[in-house]
């Protein structure tokens, strides 16, 4: 039986390659940051949602969903053993935070939130889809079910966000003509 597996149309053949599977952990540390990085966000934008109970709400489960996202990394990496990059999480949470403040003045705040949780629940999914696509390829086959648990939600609340963006734009217009 060959070891070469296919993804889409190019020939994967990296079973048992140890520069492979340190390219997959290496994969899960940055998703680890990711999530990490998601909790912060998170964290300092929920404040701003408090007149928007929807969105309040659904921000609430999403940090539920990246804490137990970035708790699963955790097991995925000991499972590989290893654990999470302290320091290239320190320096994506500066970066991070240094980019939050770029809009902290901005009156559209709600709204440039929305658009950034979107294109960042995107990513999300693709860098997942790209640890799938890894843990495939070389082999493993004890972390696809818990990586695809986390698509599905981030899938999830990528839908919600996209569906609700009208809506939370058009209550933040009202909010804004009202209290000027």
């Amino acid at each position: 039986m060959s070891d070469t597996s296919t993804t889409g149309q190019y020939n994967v053949d990296v079973k048992g390659h140890a520069k492979a599977k340190e390219v997959f952990v290496q994969g899960l540390r940055n998703q680890h940051a990711v999530e990490m990085q998601a909790i912060a966000t998170i964290e300092k934008q929920l404040g701003r949602y408090d007149n928007y109970a929807d969105l309040h709400a659904r921000m609430q489960q999403d940090l539920t969903n990246s804490r137990t996202q970035a708790a699963r990394l955790e097991k995925l990496l000991s499972h590989h053993g290893t654990s999470a990059s302290g320091t290239k999480e320190t320096v994506t949470s500066v970066v991070g935070t240094v980019a939050g403040m770029v809009h902290i003045t901005a009156d559209d705040q709600v709204i440039k939130d929305v658009l950034a949780a979107t294109g960042y629940k995107h990513y999300e999914i693709a860098s997942y889809n790209a640890l799938l696509a890894m843990a495939k390829a070389i082999g493993d086959t004890d972390c696809p079910p818990v990586l695809q648990e986390s698509v599905a939600e981030e899938q999830a609340m990528a839908e919600w966000l996209q569906t609700h963006t009208p809506e939370i734009a058009a209550a933040y217009l009202h909010r804004y003509v009202n209290d000027a």
